[in-house]
């Protein structure tokens, strides 16, 4: 049996989401490339225009369509996403062609129609077998659960070898090796306003040893809202060693230590050879006493 990046279990989840902090999720059915930029899902100037309006604004460009690709041929849905602590939101718009895309206008906050949580799940063959095989029945499950348009299937995100692989809009909040029921959870506390910590990677918008310390906390407290707690920490990544503060919001706060610890080569994507992996760990969680 061909060996998967995914079976490779010993990587602690903490620490291991994709570090964006806003998303641009566009609606399409056509096959996928490696990537939202190849595999002719936009005209080479159209992609390049949408490519410099998402780079301009620091949004993360995935492409997304219904499970099973259930989408119709009208209009199509784009999503865009601020994941900051403190200001995240979700806005949809409508387009009948991508090159109305660069034009939408994304930069007013009035702008677009406010959206609930949505959940994606990377479902992208064409960039790994893991996430394709075990990502589309959690998407198909997910979808037969919720009304349109909660859950999608989308290209790559990042972190194959933890498939499958979601992500909570707009909170950027990741999470890895989720199972239906998981993901279920998952999405049902994004909608009730907390967040789930089961298969929980860490939120997108902050620094890996960040993501850790503010998971280790989450996991003392149960299920508080996503904006409830603040990080900061004393290290600059490539750092082996942080000392995080998180902060919630009635004055508590935690004192987390976070180590990198370096885990033995393995596969970060099916057919890739092995490569250096490092976790993040944390090895101590103490209350300032307030």
């Amino acid at each position: 049996m061909t060996e998967r990046c995914s079976s490779f279990t010993d990587e602690p989840l903490p620490g291991t989401a994709t570090t964006e902090t806003g998303w641009l999720c566009i609606e399409n059915e056509s096959g996928w490339g490696r990537d939202p930029f190849s595999g002719g899902t936009f005209a080479p100037d159209v992609g390049a225009a949408i490519e410099r309006f998402a780079d301009q604004r620091a949004l993360r460009v995935l492409l997304i369509h219904r499970p099973g690709r259930a989408g119709g041929t009208g209009p199509m849905r784009v999503f865009v996403a601020d994941s900051v602590p403190g200001r995240s939101s979700l806005r949809m718009f409508t387009v009948t062609d991508y090159a109305e895309i660069p034009r939408l206008p994304v930069d007013d906050p009035a702008a677009g129609d406010p959206a609930d949580p949505i959940a994606l799940v990377c479902t992208n063959g064409k960039r790994d077998v893991c996430c394709a095989v075990l990502g589309r029945p959690i998407a198909a499950e997910l979808a037969a659960r919720y009304p349109e348009p909660v859950v999608w299937e989308c290209s790559h995100t990042g972190g194959h070898r933890f498939a499958p692989v979601v992500i909570v809009l707009p909170t950027g909040y990741t999470y890895g090796r989720m199972s239906s029921a998981e993901a279920g959870e998952a999405l049902d506390a994004a909608r009730a306003g907390v967040v789930s910590t089961s298969g929980l990677r860490g939120r997108s918008s902050i620094p890996p040893a960040e993501q850790a310390a503010e998971v280790a906390v989450r996991e003392l407290l149960g299920p508080v809202g996503p904006d409830v707690l603040r990080t900061a920490s004393d290290g600059a990544p490539p750092a082996a060693f942080h000392d995080v503060t998180v902060e919630h919001e009635d004055g508590r706060a935690w004192a987390v230590t976070v180590t990198a610890e370096d885990l033995p080569p393995r596969m970060m994507s099916c057919g890739k050879k092995p490569s250096a992996a490092r976790a993040w760990r944390t090895s101590s969680v103490h209350a300032d006493g307030n």
